[in-house]
């Protein structure tokens, strides 16, 4: 059934958030048909360069809809926003489970709604994020979902809902025979761990973050819990956390760089009403109950099985890029120009059949998509009598003698665009040659130092 929004709808939706695609708003009327909903509305850029380049109306290249031929709704489908409705539905879906996926519904809005949003939101929005975006007012829909940082839908709910959102990122290390030499590095540090140092370079944080993805994907209890503790220490853009449906730990935009004890105070005064226990204890039992439910309800192992479809690295995906659109390989120009790396090791990724290269490329886009998406984790305290009735899973915290249910949803499962691909190159180019160069300077100030202690 597809709703109707008119201008006069704009003032009861609220800024939650955004990516770089997508806005986030949140229901706060008094309509039973949006109670405990949110809604994702498109971005443009304010530069206005939407290359999309041979694209049908619907979006997509011709090229991607080779890639994404097996979905046939997928790709005769006429509208933008629905494609990407269709992609979660039938792509992400299947993979991740039904049960942690709502691929939501969509929703016609008229112009001036989205007119009347934007003048709205932008002055709550990130400086920077305003900036480069603004709402798509061409678009004549929105998908409706579920709002997960509420435990009920459609009601009012009289106990309060703790939701904790974790954007894990990539959960192995890569082994890939395509990796080249001077990049080996990869097989053993983790992408985060090395973008860390990019992003650090970029003034884009103030400090490096110690939680490691391999922690939190590991299966191991007391693994998980260093991975959350270091997210709480450190959310940066990685860990936020809401009290019935408002932020109250963790940044918009950007995130926050750095826990403080202000801040750890504060959460600690908040999380009162859900973890009773005494003061200065409750953070504690807090990041014991998010790791409990990690490590119980194991949906980490299926997003770790999605993210594994990556099998080639982006270092030799992005050769077979080329050839589904018909390019000469500029990678390879690039390394016979350099001369740092021999090309014929790719000759083996330029030679396979059309139809590997297709799969080559679809299941790398679906990992990327699994590495960049969020999972979802709302709690409600109950008492063992209606937990064990109940329908949602539960948990029983025993350093706190509490019993919670608690529902995992993964969130943030847009598509690639494949011309993404050469960003991909470009950006993991960009990594390892920062991340590598600092190595090098530890090294030299390491050589240093023992010169200077044999004098």
């Amino acid at each position: 059934m597809e709703i109707g929004l008119e201008p006069k709808d704009a003032v009861d939706w609220s800024y939650r958030g955004e990516g770089a695609v997508n806005l986030v708003l949140a229901y706060t009327g008094s309509s039973p048909s949006f109670l405990g909903k949110m809604m994702r509305i498109q971005k443009m850029p304010n530069d206005g360069k939407e290359d999309n380049g041979n694209t049908s109306g619907n979006g997509l290249t011709s090229h991607e809809k080779v890639i994404w031929g097996e979905c046939k709704e997928l790709v005769s489908c006429q509208n933008k926003e629905i494609v990407e409705f269709l992609f979660v539905k039938h792509v992400m879906r299947p993979l991740l489970g039904h049960k942690h996926v709502n691929p939501g519904m969509r929703l016609l809005v008229a112009k001036e709604f989205l007119e009347s949003v934007e003048n709205i939101v932008t002055s709550q929005r990130p400086s920077w994020r305003a900036d480069a975006a603004s709402v798509d007012t061409h678009r004549n829909s929105v998908l409706l979902m579920d709002d997960l940082t509420l435990f009920a839908h459609g009601r009012v709910e009289d106990k309060p809902c703790l939701s904790v959102e974790i954007k894990p990122k990539c959960g192995f290390l890569p082994s890939s025979s395509f990796i080249a030499e001077e990049n080996v590095i990869k097989k053993s540090i983790t992408r985060f761990e090395m973008h860390q140092v990019l992003k650090l370079h970029d003034n884009e944080i103030s400090e490096i973050s110690e939680y490691d993805p391999l922690d939190l994907f590991s299966g191991s209890k007391d693994r998980i819990h260093k991975a959350i503790r270091a997210l709480y220490a450190t959310p940066q853009n990685n860990f936020r956390v809401f009290l019935n449906g408002s932020l109250v730990f963790g940044g918009l935009g950007g995130g926050t760089c750095k826990t403080t004890s202000k801040v750890e105070q504060d959460f600690e005064h908040l999380l009162k009403d859900i973890i009773k226990t005494k003061d200065g204890s409750r953070a504690n039992h807090f990041i014991e109950l998010v790791a409990e439910t990690v490590y119980t309800s194991g949906v980490l192992d299926h997003l770790l099985d999605v993210q594994k479809l990556d099998k080639y690295n982006i270092e030799g995906a992005v050769h077979v890029y080329y050839d589904l659109i018909n390019q000469p390989c500029r990678v390879c120009k690039e390394l016979e120009k350099s001369k740092t790396s021999s090309t014929s090791q790719f000759s083996s990724m330029h030679s396979i059949p059309m139809a590997e290269k297709v799969n080559v490329l679809k299941e790398f886009l679906i990992s990327a998509t699994a590495k960049d998406c969020s999972v979802m984790i709302s709690f409600r305290s109950t008492d063992a009598v209606i937990s064990r009735s109940s329908s949602h899973s539960n948990l029983h915290l025993e350093s706190a003698k509490q019993e919670f249910d608690y529902k995992v949803h993964f969130i943030d499962l847009d598509m690639r665009p494949l011309k993404k691909m050469e960003v991909y190159y470009e950006l993991d180019k960009k990594i390892m040659n920062t991340y590598l160069e600092m190595v090098k300077k530890k090294e030299a100030r390491g050589e240093r130092r023992a010169q200077r202690q044999c004098f």
